[in-house]
């Protein structure tokens, strides 16, 4: 029998081991295309490297009142309290910039359930963004140009995929409406006229992003989706032996990660194979699969982020114009259509408040998630910024004059974000400012220092709209 080759020595002997060269020693067969950038990122933090920056953008369709997410003071008197408020969801633009901390504010119902992150959300009133947006931004949304041009320029989550992701530069998840939809094109644009594909359907989603492992085998032929941990447990149980105990922790959250995503397409394999047998179940189905793909799709978010895969991730929780969710979970039975045109009705208003409380959710569990990773000095969520807004602005049949947005994080400290309220002044007033402002704020925080993004609405044109938002910036 031949003699196994020596390990180095440090490997050897536990009080010579040190993190950098436990790294350096692993060695990857099967597990090496969904392991490598994880250890890449582990290895970079041994070297005492930076976090990258990390982007999650979750669109919301069919419009966000700004009302919902107007956090509500403790003290009735307190200035810029209920100011404007009006029946609809609406409320009267401001005069004046107004930053104020939300120590001394409560979430609305819509945004309850991020007060355990109050202290990382930012709430940002007044700006515009692209010019009518209608049912549905689509492109508009992050590019910040009308939508009736197309894909004509880069939307910011491509720009920002583009300097910081090595493997993915943008993973694209959609939740449409019709659970038949394979593929939606309606978000984000690479370069101009060259949209993003997002994926609709998890099961695709997760081939897509992990089932290379199983693929190129020579003796066996695993099904990515459902035996992809199988595949690769070899290598993952021998890297975690030698990982060193700081980092196992990062690694068994990883990969329950992957154990979760294996657990819910299962799930999802037996019900699509008695589907044909047992027609009622179709409907039964499809009436609880927008709340199941959406979670599949936080979930995939997170292992990307987790595995080093991407820096980037949007889900577009209504894939465009005209897709509209009927939310039954909520008890809810009109589609978002419906609601959107009875904005004078208060029970329609609240509907409209419990599906934004609904997104809210998801958001809520992303930060949980991105929290429970471990990460330097703290977890994943301190180098992540999580951006939610919505395609359509400021209602059903948005404007584009008001574009209400809901920040979480601040990117490790590369921006003065957290428990703050900002209200800038309403559309084409001295100091008014725009959702390019922000998505130029964001750029600059990862080192892309432009100064323009987008084309500013024909309205506006006579305001100078250069540069970041300065009261994000460090």
């Amino acid at each position: 029998m031949m003699n196994a080759p020596a390990l180095p020595m440090n490997i050897l002997n536990p009080n010579l081991i040190t993190r950098r060269s436990c790294l350096k020693g692993i060695t990857l067969g099967a597990g090496a295309v969904v392991l490598q950038p994880f250890l890449n990122a582990l290895a970079a933090e041994a070297r005492g490297e930076v976090p990258p920056p990390r982007f999650i953008f979750l669109i919301e369709s069919n419009g966000l009142y700004p009302s919902h997410i107007q956090p509500v003071p403790k003290v009735a008197s307190q200035v810029g309290d209920t100011r404007g408020l009006r029946s609809d969801g609406q409320r009267a633009a401001v005069d004046r910039m107004g930053d104020v901390s939300l120590g001394n504010y409560e979430f609305s119902e819509a945004l309850s359930p991020l007060a355990p992150y109050k202290d990382r959300v930012t709430v940002i009133q007044g700006l515009s963004g692209a010019d009518n947006p209608g049912h549905g931004g689509s492109y508009s949304t992050l590019g910040c140009y009308n939508r009736k041009l197309g894909p004509i320029g880069q939307t910011v989550d491509c720009a920002l995929g583009q300097a910081l992701s090595k493997v993915i530069p943008v993973v694209g998840l959609g939740v449409s409406p019709n659970p038949d939809v394979c593929f939606v094109s309606n978000s984000s644009v690479n370069t101009p006229r060259r949209p993003l594909p997002f994926h609709c359907q998890p099961k695709l989603a997760f081939q897509a992003l992990f089932g290379s492992v199983a693929e190129g085998s020579a003796g066996r032929q695993y099904d990515a989706r459902t035996k992809l941990l199988d595949w690769a447990r070899t290598d993952i149980s021998r890297v975690r032996r030698e990982l060193p105990t700081m980092d196992r922790e990062k690694l068994d959250v990883y990969l329950n990660t992957f154990e979760q995503l294996r657990a819910r397409q299962d799930k999802f394999s037996t019900i699509q194979g008695g589907l044909k047998a047992h027609v009622p179940a179709i409907d039964k189905f499809e009436s609880k699969g927008a709340p199941a793909r959406f979670e599949a799709h936080c979930d995939l978010a997170i292992a990307s982020l987790a595995s080093g895969l991407t820096n980037v991730v949007t889900i577009d929780a209504g894939t465009g114009d005209g897709a509209y969710h009927t939310w039954k979970h909520l008890g809810i039975i009109h589609d978002g259509h419906a609601i959107g045109h009875q904005p004078e009705n208060p029970e329609f208003n609240k509907m409209r408040v419990a599906v934004n409380k609904y997104h809210v959710e998801r958001v809520a569990s992303l930060a949980a998630r991105l929290a429970a990773l471990p990460e330097g000095n703290g977890t994943m969520l301190d180098n992540t910024l999580l951006v939610y807004l919505s395609d359509a602005a400021e209602t059903h049949h948005g404007t584009g004059k008001r574009w209400p947005v809901v920040l979480v994080g601040n990117l490790g400290g590369r921006l003065k974000a957290g428990g703050r309220l900002l209200e800038y002044p309403g559309f084409g007033k001295t100091g008014h400012r725009t959702t390019a402002n922000l998505f130029l704020s964001l750029l600059h925080a990862t080192g892309d220092r432009r100064e323009k993004f987008g084309i500013p609405q024909d309205d506006l044109k006579g305001l100078d709209l250069s540069g970041p938002l300065t009261e994000l910036l460090v």
